[in-house]
């Protein structure tokens, strides 16, 4: 706004003939533009007068700072001076300027706009107000919740927390035209709750960082900085754990604490604060876990190209998470995620096992412990006999089994590789040893690729050579050097003679101790006789073992023999005294040995240990000469290669352990002494199915399955048969006759009491059709009384019956009615008839043993004389299809079309003939091949026929006229007689009853002169007679027709099948596929 003014002071009223120039100290800031001029403008300075004020619009350019804006006169305006016709020059202006200063600001501001802060009397807050003027008034929606303090000097607020609450604080710029006040919530909130983060699982030795966060009335955290105005503190339950406070801080709203690990167990955490009335607040405690390393075991997998091992572990928290493996190598091993590792090239790399936790709070998968395992693949170069020891005395036993060329290549090496090894022993003279596979005792033999560790047993004195050769399946495979086909070794063992006493000829035993170990010595009149023991050694010879009153026999840790004196005091005043030797001495090896004893039916030896069995592995131990120890020391451990086909745990007593096989494969078994490596052992396990047949494809629905198992008891007795599902696979617990009855996994367990159970788990399906076949013979079509046979296909498979079954299987399998599954029905092909296929025909479902099919067969009825005559005038065949339980509906059904002939049908079921009517025509319908060769017979050789047409169309008949040959036939009385219609192609016929009567005239002179009738009207003798005949004739009629026309058996090898029970009744289906 401006206004012009003389020397005195005083205001001009207008100064519009003025050149005003306007300009900014600093444009960047503010400017004056050009197409925005200074306006001038009349106003009244408050006592009556209107003054000329000038208003100039100043541009600002949104940036702070502080400029000037100057207003200079610097003349007249020249239009001014026209217009008052100034003409006299005038002196110039002198410039009169005047100019104000701009501070520019932004609009106040106040951080943070939000926040809570602790209800404590000492915390104290501050809220920094920027820009603006400087000059601010602060109020606070509220007086009770927060003290508001502002100072100038600073620029701060300070905020002290009153109660519990929420409330507002507004700055107001007094200097400034603002919309509205800068604002701040402050929230004034006690302690809600702790939250403890941190993962539940330490390594024993290590640390993990747990987090700590302080929750107000929101749910939300506190700043870091009020945690010491609430003693914060990190606690553990027990002493497996340290906890020291770190510096660190993850965010501003954090403690963090470092868990050390320092003892195995389990404990829990909890975090806990006082709040402003002096109560402890504690959080819910977070369990951890401290544990063990973890540790991938073994080290090192040495394997082959093709061999397998297993990566264990041990240590790791508990219950143990997925181990993630992997390794850096692929093309030298491959490593599943069970920790399989599958040598393909010869080469070196390095498996990974990593322990993942998932982290409660953030949801990521964070690493526990990891560690690593060495593995190399490579080629045999050579192998090796391991021998425990090269003399052995006769009647003991000594495990051999075959490594490489170093230690690290066991049999764990090759003794699984796929294409696999086969181990070839032999011995140079065979009456010093014998050769024995590691299963013998169990009777199991085992095949080359498994016998890569033998037992040898000397049998009398000598020295021979023991040899193994071992080859490969498949040399290209590059699992022995130089694709080499085979490598050998041979070491020579020394079988001695035991020492005897032969004068006088006695046994002389002795008790074989390790050292460091015991026995509790026992007799036969323990509890009888008053017992001691003494070890008889001389007073200068330190004792090598030492026993008690009990009969605790400790050995030492030196090695010699001792003498033991043991005294029995009889009751009834006689003493018996024993001298026996103890020997301490190192053990030189280990040996296993397998129970219990498996029984066959013919004594044939089984090649693999029987599925689902328990057995009892026991460790003997032997010292150099072979002998077996009565007590030792020794900590033994089992291991195998893998454990997805064998169970395997600790026995009662240290030297067995039990196995389950629960899979078909091969395990290796190691079995060593923890202090002394080099007493170790290995055995293989091979597992197959002791239940037979092998199912090569899928069991359906229908099946019938002969299970057989060469497995008996002691006595020869077979086990008992069951199953986990009858209703899927009903067994039969005698036989072993099992049937698939519905969709579904099932386990069938084969059990002689007392000794094993194996198992065979099968998967029963749902057939994807059913296929009816008819089954042909020289009998081309169904005839009345008899049956046709249609096969029934359930499945893909042609034969339902699946294993070799034994008789009193074929008996069970009658007995049980596997029919009943099925169930038959029949139609007509075309729908040409006016009643159902079933009213003529019936169809029973059965199963043959012989074809291991199941069958349909089909019988036709007795027919009317109304139904034969309909099924002579049209031609079609019967569909028969066959089904399971309707819960199948997507099985594709196909039917097998049937003929059938049903039978010769004539137009006349009597023929009456007299000397004035002496011929009548008569037509026999039948099939056409029923008519091609009709014969006919006639009763009496006065009755002739002959064929007068033949149509082989629809329908197919045959004519023939039938006459009297002699025209005084029946002048004796009636003539009865049949005439006889036969196919032999077909086995039909049909009688036909004829009866010639001999009629006099009595119109007539002569004998033909009369009518038939009126002859038979007058004569009521003929007239009986006639009725009589015509009874017999009907009598003669019924007999043949039976005769001829009786059941026939099939001529088909198939026997005929028993009716349909109740369920099986007939009934007739929709349309069909057929199949021929």
């Amino acid at each position: 706004d401006l206004g012009a003014y003389d020397q005195q002071g005083r205001r001009f009223d207008n100064f519009s003939s003025l050149s005003i120039q306007w300009e900014s100290s600093r444009p960047l800031l503010a400017s004056i533009e050009l197409d925005q001029p200074m306006q001038l403008v009349s106003q009244d300075d408050g006592n009556g007068q209107k003054k000329l004020h000038g208003l100039q619009t100043v541009s600002v350019h949104e940036a702070s700072g502080t400029t000037a804006i100057s207003a200079t006169a610097t003349g007249y305006q020249q239009s001014h001076l026209s217009e008052a016709r100034v003409k006299q020059p005038h002196d110039p202006l002198v410039p009169v300027s005047a100019s104000i200063e701009l501070i520019l600001v932004e609009d106040v501001r106040v951080s943070p706009e939000e926040m809570t802060i602790y209800n404590h009397p000492g915390v104290q807050v501050e809220l920094y107000i920027t820009e603006g003027s400087g000059y601010f008034f602060l109020n606070t929606s509220t007086q009770d919740i927060i003290k508001v303090a502002y100072q100038d000097t600073r620029g701060v607020a300070l905020v002290h927390p009153l109660l519990p609450g929420s409330s507002t604080v507004m700055v107001h710029d007094l200097c400034l035209a603002f919309p509205a006040p800068a604002k701040a919530i402050i929230h004034v909130s006690d302690i809600q709750e702790l939250y403890v983060r941190v993962v539940d699982k330490v390594e024993i030795g290590k640390a993990v960082k747990a987090y700590v966060r302080v929750l107000d009335f929101y749910k939300k955290p506190f700043l870091a900085k009020y945690f010491t105005f609430m003693d914060l503190k990190l606690q553990a339950a027990s002493q497996i754990i340290t906890l020291v406070t770190l510096d660190e801080a993850l965010d501003n709203y954090t403690a963090t604490f470092l868990v050390h690990g320092v003892a195995i167990g389990q404990t829990s955490l909890s975090a806990s604060v006082t709040d402003k009335s002096g109560q402890r607040v504690s959080s819910t405690p977070q369990q951890i876990e401290v544990f063990p390393p973890f540790r991938l075991i073994p080290r090192k997998v040495t394997l082959i190209i093709g061999a397998m091992m297993q990566i264990t572990s041990e240590g790791g928290p508990q219950p143990q998470s997925n181990i993630l493996f992997s390794i850096n190598n692929e093309s030298v091993a491959a490593v599943s995620s069970s920790g399989l590792v599958r040598g393909l090239m010869v080469g070196n790399g390095s498996v990974l096992g990593v322990v993942q936790a998932v982290d409660a709070e953030t949801g990521k998968v964070i690493i526990v412990s990891q560690d690593l395992v060495e593995v190399e693949v490579l080629q045999l170069q050579a192998v090796r006999i391991r021998a425990p020891i090269t003399r052995m005395r006769t009647g003991t036993q000594m495990p051999v089994f075959v490594t490489g060329i170093t230690s690290n290549q066991s049999p764990f090496s090759f003794g699984n590789a796929v294409p696999g090894l086969t181990f070839h022993w032999s011995v140079t003279k065979r009456d010093v040893l014998d050769l024995r596979g590691r299963h013998h005792e169990v009777s199991i033999r085992l095949p080359p690729q498994y016998n890569f560790a033998m037992n040898v047993y000397g049998r009398v004195k000598g020295r021979t050579g023991l040899r193994v050769v071992v080859k490969a399946l498949d040399p290209t495979a590059g699992q022995l050097h130089g694709l080499g086909k085979e490598l050998s070794d041979e070491i020579q063992i020394q079988v001695f003679e035991k020492l005897r006493l032969l004068n006088p000829e006695i046994e002389a035993e002795q008790i074989l101790m390790s050292p460091n170990s015991f026995i509790k010595l026992q007799t036969n009149r323990d509890g009888a006789a008053i017992l001691s023991y003494r070890v008889l050694d001389g007073p200068e010879k330190a004792p090598i073992v030492h026993t008690d009153e009990k009969g605790f026999l400790v050995s030492g840790s030196g090695i010699g023999v001792s003498t033991l004196e043991v005294i029995a005091q009889e009751p009834f005043g006689t003493n018996q005294t024993i001298l026996v030797a103890v020997k301490v001495s190192p053990v030189s090896y280990l040996r296993i040995s397998m129970s219990p004893v498996l029984h066959t039916q013919h004594k044939e030896a089984l090649t693999a240990l029987p599925l689902g069995m328990t057995v009892t592995f026991i460790v003997h131990f032997h010292d150099s000469s072979g002998d077996i120890f009565h007590a030792h020391n020794s900590v033994l451990n089992f291991a195998t290669n893998r454990d997805d086909f064998v169970q395997i745990g600790k026995g009662a007593t240290n030297n067995t352990c039990i196995i389950r096989t629960v899979s078909v494969g091969l395990t290796l078994l190691h079995v060593w002494d923890v202090e002394h490596l080099g007493l170790s052992d290995f055995v293989p396990l091979p597992v197959l199915q002791a239940i037979t047949p092998e199912l090569s494809g899928a069991v359906v629905v229908g099946d019938i399955l002969c299970l057989a198992s060469v497995l008996t008891s002691l006595g020869g007795v077979s086990g008992t048969w069951s199953s986990s599902a009858s209703h899927v696979l009903y067994v039969d617990p005698k036989t072993g006759v099992a049937i698939a009855r519905d969709a579904g996994s099932v386990t069938v367990y084969y059990e002689i009491a007392g000794q094993l159970k194996t198992f065979k788990e099968i998967v029963v399906g749902t057939p994807q059709k059913i296929v009816a076949r008819r089954l042909h013979s020289a009998q081309t079509s169904i005839q009345e009384a008899t049956a046709s046979k249609v096969t029934v296909s359930v499945g893909d498979r042609s034969s339902n019956l699946l294993g070799e079954c034994s008789p009193a299987q074929r008996e069970a399998i009658e007995a049980l009615h596997p029919e009943s599954l099925i169930s038959c029905q029949l139609q007509f092909k075309q729908d040409v008839f006016d009643f159902p296929a079933c009213d003529v025909f019936t169809v029973e479902p059965g199963f043959d043993a012989a074809l291991g099919q199941y069958l349909c067969s089909v019988t036709m009825r007795r027919l009317t004389d109304k139904q034969l005559k309909h099924l002579n005038m049209k031609k079609t065949s019967l569909a028969v299809t066959a089904s399971i339980p309707s819960s199948y509906t997507s099985v594709e059904k196909v039917g097998a079309e049937v003929p059938f002939s049903p039978g010769l049908y004539a137009n006349q079921a009597e023929i009456l003939l007299s000397n004035h009517y002496t011929s009548s025509e008569v037509k026999v319908f039948g099939a056409v091949e029923s008519l091609e060769n009709l014969e006919v017979k006639s009763g009496s050789p006065a009755v002739l026929a002959f064929v007068k047409e033949k149509s082989f169309g629809l329908p197919s008949f045959i004519t023939y006229t039938v006459g009297v040959l002699d025209p005084t036939a029946g002048s004796q009385g009636p003539l009865s007689t049949a005439l006889t219609f036969s196919s032999p192609a077909t086995n039909q016929a049909i009688t036909i009853p004829v009866t010639v009567a001999f009629v006099l005239d009595r119109r007539g002179p002569g004998p033909y002169g009369a009518s038939l009738l009126s002859h038979f009207l007058d004569s009521y003798q003929v007239m009986f007679f006639t009725f009589f005949a015509l009874l017999a004739g009907t009598a003669v009629t019924i007999i043949a027709y039976h005769t001829v026309c009786a059941p026939r058996e099939l001529a088909s090898p198939l026997a005929l099948t028993p009716r349909a029970s109740p369920q099986h009744s007939p009934h007739c289906p929709g349309a069909v596929v057929l199949s021929e």
